[in-house]
Formats: C-alpha cells, structure tokens, sequence
C-alpha cells in the first residue's frame, strides 16, 4: 500500500498548500529520506518543504539534495537552513494558511486601516520592549551614556498612531516626529528609569545606577533631543520592518515573500549597531496575534479620542 502524504510547498510561481500525493511522486533527490522518516505508519503525514523563490525552483534537483528533514508527530519538515530561510518560511506559511492574514480587509475596504493600525500599535511596542532588552543585556552598556540615552527615550517614546488610509509609522523626515515622539512622555520615562536604576543596584553598581535616578528624565530627554540622529534612526529602522509586516499581509502573494524577508531582515541586520533579525520572526508572531484581537481596534480608538483630548 502507497504511503500517503500532503504536501505543503510554498513557492514563487506554485502553492500545494496540503496537496494529497503518494511518496513515490516525489522528486527523486528527497524521496527516499521521507520514506525512511514515514517508516511503517499507515497514517497521513503532512510533508513540509521549504520556500522556494523561481531561480530556486529552476536548480530544485541541487536546492533539494542539501535539505535535511526531521519528523515530529505526524508532520516531516525540512530544516531551513539559514535564517533567511526560515523568516521566508514563516512568511509563507502565513500568507497562504494563516486565517488571521488570509482574512484581512483589502485596501480599498474600510477595516483596512483599523487592523494594521493595531498591527503597527501593537509591533511598536513590542519593539520598545525587546530591543532595549536586547541591547543592556549586559549593563556595562549603561556606562555609555551617549549610546544608552536614546534607547532609554525610545522606549518611553509616543507611539505612533498613523494616519488614515495607509500610512503606519513614523516618517523620520517629518519635523513633526520628535515633537510627537516625545510629548508628555516624562512619567514613562520616569519608570523607565526607575527600573533601571533597579537593576543597576542589585547588579551591584550603585554609582552608575545614581546616574540613571527618574529625577534626571529632564536632562536625559534634552540630551537626545540635542543630538537626536540615533533615536531617529531607531524610529527608521522601526519603521521599515513594521511597513515590510504590512505589506506582505496587503499583498497575500507568494512573490511578496521574498521582498519582505530581505526588507526585514535589511531594518534589523543593524538594528542600533547589534544584528537583531532573529526579531523578524518574533514581528510575524506579534503581528499573527494583533490580527486575531477583533477588539483591539475599538481599545485603540478610545485611546486615540483619550490622547486628542490631552493634546
């Protein structure tokens, strides 16, 4: 009896997106590995091949001979075998089985802006969160006053709320995003230190740790408002992975796949001197859960009515 597969191979110019076949339909180069990994099992395995763009579908014979496979449960997967591989995967794989991306409104439709509106919300925060965790991994960096300020600014930064219909983010060459980015942040910022200097105390440094005491926000904030390139550039880089993040999910195409990896991976090669691309991947995660919150638009509207109002 022929073991039975489904086969799930995103690619450029095709998509089997759970295609029932046979294992001797398989290509030659990769079927004989599967065979030994199905073993005896009757059952349907789901095979998962890795994202091809077209110049890799026309040298698949070689692209395939270097795969490595692993079985979990009842699926195969190819191993991808570099980063980039694995954020195209992961791309892919949204775009064409993931409900909360398939089902996003088109452009032209009215809950467009709303969805990526909560989208770009909820990514700019999390960005606030993992790239300063990131980068003080080890607090010796809060000795650098002049690299650690304008990350302690942007994480207590405004976020921004965009601008119907279609734009998300901060434009870094706007004059109006600093006056934006910093207005009426000094109580976050406060915190913010506030945890810091915390950490730096129990690290067991008390004198640096006086140095980022809340009641010097004020002199912090002028600091990078004197020199204001590198929270700026914090901003862009935010920026141009959030905007990658909603145009793969506007465009739903397997040839939007490879422009986004190479535009994420491109903000966060040097995301504030340190290579931060693994958080492409936690962005599609992030992003994958803000379009599943159906609530999340009307939150962000009171929101947005609540800061018109301080403003």
């Amino acid at each position: 009896m022929a073991k039975r597969l489904r086969l799930y191979w995103l690619r450029e110019t095709g998509c089997d997106a759970g295609t029932p076949i046979e294992v001797e339909e398989l290509e030659a180069p990769i079927r004989q590995r599967v065979m030994e990994l199905t073993g005896k099992d009757r059952q349907e395995i789901a095979l998962y091949l890795p994202f091809m763009d077209r110049r890799e579908c026309r040298r698949r014979a070689e692209v395939s001979r270097a795969m490595r496979f692993e079985r979990r449960g009842d699926a195969i997967r190819a191993i991808p075998a570099t980063f980039i591989a694995e954020l195209r995967n992961r791309a892919a794989m949204l775009v064409a089985l993931s409900p909360a991306w398939r089902d996003i409104p088109e452009e032209r439709d009215p809950g467009y802006f709303p969805a990526w509106q909560q989208t770009s919300l909820a990514l700019q925060k999390a960005m606030r969160k993992w790239i300063p965790e990131t980068y003080f991994r080890d607090t010796a960096r809060y000795e650098n006053r002049e690299g650690s300020y304008p990350l302690i600014v942007y994480e207590a930064s405004r976020m921004c709320f965009g601008r119907a219909r279609t734009e998300f983010t901060y434009d870094v060459a706007d004059p109006e995003t600093l006056p934006t980015a910093f207005r009426m942040i000094g109580q976050t910022m406060r915190n913010v230190l506030a945890g810091v200097e915390t950490r730096l105390r129990e690290s067991g440094r008390p004198e640096l740790a006086r140095r980022y005491a809340p009641v010097w926000h004020q002199d912090i904030l002028n600091a990078v408002k004197k020199r204001p390139k590198r929270f700026l550039e914090l901003l862009g880089d935010e920026a141009a992975l959030i905007n990658a993040v909603i145009d793969l999910g506007t465009d739903r195409r397997m040839d939007a796949v490879k422009p986004f990896a190479k535009a994420a991976s491109a903000a966060l090669r040097n995301m504030y001197r340190e290579d931060m691309r693994v958080l492409a991947l936690r962005a599609l995660e992030e992003a994958t859960g803000a379009l599943t919150r159906p609530d999340a638009a009307i939150a962000i509207e009171g929101k947005m009515d609540r800061a018109r109002h301080v403003f």
